[in-house]
Parts: structure tokens; sequence; C-alpha cells
């Protein structure tokens, strides 16, 4: 039905008042009922209208189901202005049921009023104090984008609300619509009370009250539910359209005649998105477009130092790239550290909002185009005395897939992470002084606070040598994992205890054996060669080069 002229219409805005339980054609709570049972122990009707979506989005005052409101980012709802604060505003608290039937609640921070035309509309966003984050079983809602305000004409509507059947018991309930027209521009209507005059675009639906074929799900609006959404089915997916404002022809004295409808108005969201993300970006969120075209993103790890070890310091970064060819939005990359492995710091690039701290970091964006991204870089002071770290990444956004790139951070061993605890912990000290310095006890598996120079095998500790038969051989412990360590063991001849050189001499050989019984992490390095008829020395050398 065409809508009303603006003078009759006029009319009916003198004593309209907002909306509030839906009223049936037909109530049937096996079809309606969002919840059975309810309030206690809450758990999703298989059975009602849209049953295939999920409307875990779709929350309700804390206290009672009285007040409802769309969840459009973990953190903002949309809602009536008119009914704040008295339906939901900051100090209030809201309510949503997960796909288990647990509750989760979060307090209401902050209101910010949607302007149009430089005047206060009739819809506002609440803050929420804390996200609801992925993984809770409650979802936000998307918003239905179509290319022009027409392409909403004649759409199947889910209309969300609450049954009041007395004595207090009040129950979210859903019903259905068609939208009738989506109005071209933006009008001011008068609220009255604090709120006042509020310019608002808005589409309506109408209740046919006379006729035959009429569908028993069709609802219209009573007087005290503002603020709850209005929404299609688009392939299987909750579109939010609108969020109820008000209703003519029901409160109207007199009525108009039975061959007209009630029509009922909701603030009509897609008209009001680029506002709506200029509220939500703050916070890292925009609005989820139902049609945005899908993209990829990419993923890539790296640590400052080439041989990460422990005890020592470390950066690890982590890149995340839209490899696809599309803007992607919403974006939240988690992070999860053992407690005792968290880095020092996580920081995120440029444009990124950041949520929680150690040992669990979510960062968010609310937008990343094409081709473009950024890298999140992890530092520690002194890695942790570990072989691995594995950083629990989980990264998603509204047009990608969630997925949880696993990277691995090898910790190489280290001098520090080997002398920690040590009273004296410096490569020259020489806690147990017995003329071994730290790095030697370290390079020969020395115990540096002891003063006992002998091997795990009962052998001297420090390099023997022996010459029998012709040959000089040179013995000593050496680390199997030397390379990984750093750590060089090199010979040094000379004949006079000065001028030491490495130039091996005449039939000189290295080779390596295994301890008998096995001592871990270290084998027998032996050097021989063939004995001179002059005096000669030997030694090794040690060096570190972490």
């Amino acid at each position: 039905m065409p809508r009303l002229p603006p003078t009759t219409l006029s009319l009916f805005l003198l004593t309209l008042a907002s909306a509030d339980a839906i009223v049936f054609r037909s109530y049937d709570a096996t079809r309606h009922k969002r919840f059975d049972p309810f309030p206690t122990n809450p758990q999703i009707n298989p059975n009602q209208i849209f049953a295939n979506l999920d409307l875990t989005g779709i929350g309700m005052n804390a206290i009672s189901a009285d007040i409802q409101c769309a969840l459009v980012s973990r953190q903002h709802v949309l809602f009536a202005t008119h009914f704040t604060p008295g339906g939901l505003g900051p100090g209030g608290a809201v309510r949503f049921v997960d796909s288990g039937g647990t509750y989760h609640i979060r307090n209401i921070t902050s209101q910010v009023v949607i302007q149009d035309g430089g005047q206060n509309s009739d819809l506002s966003v609440l803050k929420l104090t804390s996200p609801i984050d992925a993984g809770s079983g409650v979802e936000p809602l998307a918003y239905l984008d179509l290319p022009s305000p027409g392409d909403y004409e004649t759409l199947v509507i889910g209309v969300a609300g609450k049954r009041d059947e007395g004595g207090g018991n009040k129950f979210p309930v859903i019903g259905k619509g068609v939208i009738a027209d989506v109005e071209t521009s933006s009008r001011t209507e008068n609220y009255g009370g604090n709120t006042g005059f509020l310019t608002t675009r808005y589409m309506h639906f109408d209740y046919v009250r006379t006729g035959g074929g009429l569908d028993p799900d069709d609802v219209h609006f009573e007087g005290g539910d503002s603020g709850s959404p209005t929404f299609v089915d688009h392939n299987g997916r909750a579109a939010l359209v609108g969020v109820h404002s008000y209703v003519t022809g029901y409160f109207a004295d007199p009525q108009p005649p039975p061959s007209e409808p009630y029509e009922n108005y909701d603030v009509f969201i897609p008209h009001y998105i680029t506002a709506l993300d200029a509220v939500l970006a703050t916070d890292g969120y925009r609005m989820r477009p139902a049609n945005a075209p899908m993209t990829t993103l990419g993923d890539a790890s790296a640590t400052a130092q080439t041989t990460p070890r422990r005890a020592l310091p470390l950066d690890f970064s982590y890149t995340l790239t839209n490899t696809g060819a599309n803007e992607t939005g919403n974006l939240e990359v988690e992070f999860h550290f053992d407690p005792a492995e968290a880095p020092d710091s996580l920081t995120p690039p440029a444009g990124w909002v950041t949520y929680g701290g150690a040992p669990s970091w979510t960062f968010r964006r609310a937008l990343l185009a094409a081709a473009a991204g950024g890298t999140f870089t992890a530092t520690w002071t002194a890695a942790p005395s570990v072989a691995t770290i594995d950083p629990g990444i989980m990264r998603r956004s509204d047009t990608t897939t969630e997925a949880s790139p696993g990277f691995t951070i090898a910790l190489a061993p280290s001098f520090a992470d080997w002398a920690s605890g040590l009273s004296e912990p410096a490569e020259s000290d020489d806690p147990d002084k017995d003329q071994l310095i730290n790095l030697l006890e370290y390079a020969f598996g020395g115990d540096p606070e002891n003063g006992h120079l002998v091997f795990a095998d009962g052998g001297p500790l420090t390099p023997a040598l022996s010459v029998g038969g012709g040959t000089v051989t040179l013995s000593f412990p050496e680390r199997d994992d030397k390379v990984l360590r750093g750590l060089s063991y090199i010979p040094e001849f000379s004949s006079t205890l000065g001028g030491w050189v490495t130039t091996t001499p005449p039939g000189f050989s290295s080779t390596t054996e295994a301890y008998a019984p096995a001592v871990p992490g270290f084998v027998k390095r032996v050097l021989t060669w063939t004995a001179a008829p002059d005096a000669g020395f030997a030694r090794i050398r040690v060096e570190l080069n972490e």
C-alpha cells in the first residue's frame, strides 16, 4: 500500500508510541518462540520460522527480555536513540544466548547517536565493556548491502520482538513482514520527552488488517519494544536491514478504517553504513556487508636473529598480507603464548587496535586493502629456556576463511642459558676458583661451582696429552652440537710456549669417538700427529660466537 499523505501521517505521529511487544496474526509458540525453555537454561527453538539462521547476535536487556538490540561487531550494538537510556543505554547491560544456551552478559559503557544531515537520528551505537570474542558461540549480524533502496522492497523480513503473557513472563519471539517501502530521503519526527525531534531515514512494512490469504506469521508493533532488529534470510545468513522505531495507525484516535494497514517503521540501516563504520573503526571494526566478495590472507614469519638462542634477546615477526583482489574487514589476529614463554612486548602494525596483554593478545583492524599488510613484532629481552616456542596464532576477517598458521621458533642453546643462576655468570668468571673459567667449563662439560676437574666418564675434564710409539695424542671432551652452540675448539701449536699458530704438524689427524658408556651431548675429540725430536707444545683455544 502506498504511504499515507504527509498531512494524514502527521496526525498519526501526534499519538505515536515507541514500538513494543509485537502482535502476531496467529501466534504459535512452536513457530515463533526463539528459545524453549526460557529464561532458565535457554535453548534455541529448532522449530521457529528462522531456525536455519544464526540469530545469536540478537541480544536483550540483561534483566528481562523486554528490550532487544542487534550486535553488529564484537563490541557494539545498534539501538533506537529515542529509547535510550530508558530501554538500553550507558550503565545498562545486555545479554546474548550462544548456540549452546549459555548467557554472555556485557555492560554498556557509552552511546554514540548517529547523525543525519547534522541532526540526531533514531539510530544509536552502544559500546560494550569488552568484546564477545570469536569462539563464544555468539556472532555479530551482517547487514544487507543491495545496490539501491528499491531493491529492498518486497523482501520478506524477520521481525524480532518480545511477547508478554502477563505476570512478568516475557520472552523473545520472531515474526514476519514484507518491506513495503524504503524512503528516498530522511525526515524529522517528534518523539517528545528528552529525545525530541529526530531526523531519520526509514523503511516500513505493513500489517494488513482484513482480507483473505494473509500470512499467520505477520506481526505489527505495539508500544515499548523499539530497538529490536529486522533482518532478511540472505543466502542462509541473517542480514540486518532495520531497527524498530515506531508504528502508525495502531495508536491513532480515531483509528484508520480496517482497510488501511498499520505501518511499522524501522530505521533503514543500509543508509547509515558510512557513519556507523566511522564509529566502529576506532575500536577496529566495521559493519559486516553480507555481499562483500571473498579474498585471501597470507602469512609469513621470521626472526631478527639468524640463530635464535635461549636466554638471549629475541625478536619474532609475523606478517599478515591481503593476498587476494578485494579488501577485507573486521580483521582479528590472536596471539596466545604459554605464560612462561610470553614475550615482553608484542607490537602491531600502525592502524591496529590492541586488546588484552601477555600472555594473550588480540589485535583488530576495521579494513585491509588488497595487497596491503603489516608486521607484528614480539620481543623478548631474554628468550625462555625452552627448545621451541610455539605461538598460537589465529587470524580471521569477515571475507576470508579463519586459519591458524603454525609457526615454531626453534631456540638453540646458549652460554647465557647454561650460566643462568651462577653467582658469577660471565664467560671469564671462575666461581669455583679451579683456574677453569666458565667458558671452558661450558665447552668441556664441567661444573663451574664444584672445582673438580673430572669429566663425566671419570677422565680429565681438560685436554690430556700423551706420547707413545712415535705419536702424540691430544684428547678432550667436545660438545656434539658445537656448531649449533657457536663453539669452536681450535688446536694451536708452539715450540716455545709463545707465538702460537694453527698450522698443524706433520701426520696430523682429527677424529671423534663415543664415550663408553655414552655421555649425552659429548664426544671425545682425538688429535694425533707424528712426534718430533724437538720439544713442542699444544693447546686448545675455545671461542664462542653466538
